[in-house]
């Protein structure tokens, strides 16, 4: 080197020096040129690092590899240097109108990507860790040491940072270290003392490297234990308690509240006790997805969705070895009689049935009851029941019950629920015509008693839990089925009552209810008018507090002044006189805690995809989504050249710049109509064309009118490369519930007011949920396509 420098000054050649040093050091980065370069790129994976690199990139590396003898920052700059390059020759090929397009595809595309996140996957920590610097220093096995700092501590672990993060490599995980805390304070005892570690695992990249390492406190030194503990005890307020995993419980539990409060799809449980007869036992439900159960509803309100899930369609569904483990079930009601009787099919028993197949469609799809589930199903643990905080125990009693392990009594219900079965309900008018198409045959309508469900041999009984917010009610509630007139203005309804208290009145009405909130109302009670002469029941005051989503069940206040009110005078009377016979509606579970563990199992477990959508600047964007691990191919249309943790939602917003954009005109219209919308959107894919603006086409149903258009959109997908159509269900938030959330937000307040501020205006800015359920099967089936 002093030869072929030898014209150089030495400022210079120590420059150069340094240079060539800093070059030679080991990188851990990885290079991706997907999004840099127009060619296409493979993967190569080298010493557990990959990359995508392009052809030109791969002989580069192969040879600067050699070179360098190992993956280093020479090589990494060299590679980026070269895609650089050929992006700027290219470039200069473009006309200013071709940059100014790629650039604008690129900020709009870049306003839908957003992070995927599974469902409460957060840590439990078991202790407290406060940021604190000090200088350690760390004995190998070699014998070699290094110099380091900690970045926060606590009695069982430490996060480092490297003085020189070019000794990386020397950092191996899972070998046993020695650490020596040089920077203790010299009256601790401590600065010559040397502590067992083992390095449990390293995090980010470059400066931001991290080491992770762990002890067994119980191995001792006690002194050491004690000096830690104090050390926190002690300054935890001034250094500030490490809030990293509390911060992303508490964003996690944010989006499951808005997910379970919302989702569509009907979370019902298996217990597999007996394996050759699997039998659906307990289910999740909000007051979306209510609605499936109440489907199944017969005229003596007695649960009956069993005969959807019976036991020979689950054992089909738990012996297949499909990892798209799913049905496809086609329903209707018959009522004779007042009594009502439930036949119901799937795709699979109707291709057993060819010569009922068309009868069964043709007849079902024209009665005002029929029905499409997709019914999916995973496998589960019983222990993902158990979602601890993320908080250690012994903070406060709050938190130690939330940290307490489940009951005897609730695990041994749970011991035997091995599977979960998501239930999506995806009836829709554009399906249903295309099988009402199908030519009925008259004559073999009584053959569908097969598919009948018989009467005298009902099903187990699922047990529902349903979705809890938070308690506001000032008074007791208490059953009270009775008639009931309602009046207001020139609205003249009648219905029934469901409960009631002193104040309040609970009522399910026989038509829509289409006025608003806070609206004044007169309600009467003919029934119980003829049971008493002391207090006249005709147009007692009112005001409507809540209104349910299809505008049929309303909660009531009576209307007092300084007195009580007529009707508060009655029902007091009422439930005093009659307490023995009246009976209290309370949210009390048989096993306590089992509603908590059974949305605990869904949020785990769910296959549901959500998108959450934020108001911003005049429009609504997406902010986040939400999605356990699953194997499907349609994913490919959200991860698409993405990273592994991101998703692209741009196709889902194609319509964008219309006048009518869907899912923005959905979620204007749910500010004042609370019913969840449902549509369908079809999807041509083609995987080959890397550039994603082209690669995908999505049609909204509405953008093709009619269903010879969609049949040709669907035939020129699948020709050209693949096609997907999916239901989508789009929900209005529901207001927060801050109980279930209270712990963490104290916790973080108390150390760091201002993320505790952000998270929670994060929780009331989530505007809508958008649900995906892949219908492309159910599709390609209506349209007679799959032959």
């Amino acid at each position: 080197m002093n030869e072929a420098t030898k014209d150089f000054s030495n400022e210079n050649r120590f420059l150069l020096k340094m240079e060539m040093k800093r070059l030679s050091k080991p990188c851990i980065r990885s290079i991706d040129l997907r999004t840099r370069v127009s060619s296409p790129c493979e993967l190569v994976s080298f010493q557990g690092i990959k990359h995508y690199l392009h052809q030109p990139a791969v002989q580069l590396f192969a040879q600067l590899v050699e070179q360098y003898a190992g993956y280093t920052f020479g090589v990494y700059e060299s590679v980026l240097n070269l895609a650089e390059h050929e992006f700027n020759t290219n470039a200069g090929t473009m006309t200013p109108t071709e940059e100014q397009n790629i650039d604008s595809r690129k900020s709009n595309s870049e306003k839908y990507i957003v992070t995927n996140q599974q469902l409460l996957n957060f840590s439990h920590r078991h202790e407290e860790r406060m940021n604190y610097v000090v200088l350690i220093e760390i004995f190998l096995d070699n014998n070699k040491s290094l110099f380091a700092t900690t970045v926060d501590i606590s009695p069982n672990g430490l996060k480092l940072k490297l003085k020189n993060p070019s000794e990386l490599d020397m950092i191996k995980i899972l070998t046993p270290v020695s650490i020596v805390f040089r920077g203790f304070q010299s009256d601790s005892g401590l600065t010559k003392e040397t502590i067992e570690y083992r390095v449990l695992g390293i995090s980010g990249e470059a400066e931001q490297t991290r080491i992770h390492v762990y002890r067994d406190s119980r191995s001792g030194p006690q002194i050491f234990n004690n000096y830690v503990k104090n050390l926190i005890k002690s300054h935890k307020r001034k250094y500030k308690v490490n809030l990293d995993n509390t911060v992303v419980a508490l964003d996690d539990k944010i989006h499951e509240q808005a997910f379970a409060s919302t989702t569509p799809s009907l979370s019902v449980f298996v217990d597999t006790q007996d394996p050759q007869t699997p039998t659906a036992k307990f289910a999740c439900v909000n007051g979306t997805n209510k609605e499936i159960m109440d489907y199944w509803l017969d005229e003596d309100d007695e649960q009956n969705i069993g005969f959807l899930l019976n036991p020979p369609r689950l054992l089909s569904m738990l012996s297949s070895p499909r990892s798209d483990n799913c049905i496809w079930a086609y329903a209707f009601t018959h009522i004779k009689d007042g009594k009502v009787y439930f036949y119901s099919a799937t795709s699979a028993e109707l291709e057993h049935e060819p010569e009922l197949k068309a009868v069964f469609l043709s007849y079902a799809s024209r009665k005002v009851s029929w029905r499409v589930y997709k019914v999916v199903c995973s496998d589960i643990d019983p222990q993902s029941a158990y979602v601890p905080s993320a908080m250690p125990t012994g903070i406060n009693r709050k938190i130690d019950r939330l940290n307490r392990p489940l009951i005897p009594r609730l695990e041994a219900k749970l011991k035997n629920i091995k599977h979960m079965l998501s239930v999506t309900d995806v009836t829709h008018l554009v399906a249903q015509q295309c099988y009402q198409k199908e030519t009925l045959n008259r004559d073999k309508i009584k053959h569908l008693a097969t598919f009948g469900h018989p009467r005298n041999r009902p099903p187990v009984v699922v047990l529902s839990f349903r979705y809890k917010q938070q308690e506001l009610r000032k008074e007791t509630r208490y059953k009270l089925r009775t008639s009931i007139r309602l009046e207001n203005y020139d609205t003249h309804l009648t219905g029934v009552s469901e409960d009631c208290s002193i104040s309040g009145l609970k009522l399910e009405l026989d038509s829509p209810f289409e006025q608003r909130i806070n609206s004044k109302v007169s309600i009467s009670f003919p029934i119980l008018q003829k049971k008493t002469t002391q207090f006249i029941l005709e147009d007692l005051k009112y005001r409507v507090k809540h209104i349910n989503y299809d505008k049929l069940v309303l909660h009531l206040e009576a209307i007092t002044e300084e007195e009580l009110s007529v009707a508060e005078k009655f029902f007091t009377q009422l439930i005093d006189n009659n307490k023995d016979k009246l009976k209290t509606i309370t949210n009390e579970e048989s096993v306590p805690g089992m509603g908590h563990a059974l949305r605990c199992m869904q949020a785990r477990n769910t296959p549901q995809l959500c998108t959450y959508m934020q108001k911003h600047n005049g429009g609504y964007f997406p902010t986040t989504t939400t999605m356990q691990p699953i194997r499907a191919s349609w994913l490919n249309l959200l991860q698409h050249d993405m990273p592994a943790t991101k998703m692209n939602n741009a196709w889902l917003f194609q319509d964008k710049h219309k006048g009518n954009a869907f899912i923005r005109d959905a979620l204007r219209a749910l500010r004042l109509d609370l019913r969840p919308v449902q549509a369908e959107i079809y999807v041509a894919f083609d995987p080959k064309d890397i550039d994603y603006e082209t690669a995908i086409v999505a049609q909204w149903e509405n953008e093709l009118a009619t269903h010879r258009s969609k049949l040709q959109f669907i035939k020129t997908a699948m020709a050209r490369g693949e096609f997907y159509a999916f239901s989508v269900h789009i929900s209005r938030s529901n207001r927060p519930d801050t109980s279930f959330l209270e712990q963490e937000l104290l916790y973080i307040t108390r150390y760091a007011i201002h993320k505790a501020k952000q998270l929670e205006q994060q929780m009331w800015d989530i505007a809508g949920q958008v649900y995906l359920t892949d219908i492309t099967q159910e599709a390609i089936y209506r349209y007679k396509l799959n032959k």
